[in-house]
């Protein structure tokens, strides 16, 4: 599932404060012809904001300071980011998370471990305007 079906690039904010997950998602998305940004905090990602317009943000539940459920709402309140795509990432996935992700103004709740397919398959549909479940939840018993 290659980017090459849009055109043209689309421009990423990744705001994770885990090293690995940052090193794993910003090497898997330019890999996919993704613009990547990288921000190891809430403050950090919005500072990032007064100067960049990406296209979508994947943004951690659980950050040092304001945590990724606060941050959303924050950027539902800028105009400039009010229709911007945010997926939340959390290693705390579960049916009541959707309803805050949701609350928030997210489109959409990536499970830790990532497992880059999932997550390309909601950044595709976050593009498209679709709010996806996680697949894990979709089919947990």
């Amino acid at each position: 599932m290659a980017l090459a079906d849009t055109n043209l690039p689309k421009q990423i904010l990744v705001i994770d404060d885990d090293e690995s997950v940052m090193s794993f998602l910003s090497f898997s998305l330019r890999g996919e012809g993704f613009i990547v940004l990288e921000a190891r905090s809430a403050e950090k990602g919005l500072d990032l904001l007064k100067t960049n317009s990406p296209d979508l943000i994947l943004l951690d539940l659980m950050l040092p300071g304001m945590n990724g459920l606060t941050m959303c709402a924050k950027m539902r309140d800028d105009n400039r980011f009010s229709h911007t795509p945010v997926l939340i990432i959390t290693a705390f996935a579960d049916r009541s998370s959707l309803k805050k992700v949701a609350d928030a103004g997210a489109q959409g709740l990536i499970e830790k471990p990532v497992m880059f397919s999932e997550l390309l398959v909601q950044i595709l549909d976050a593009f498209a305007g679709r709010f996806t479940m996680p697949t894990r939840l979709k089919y947990a018993v």
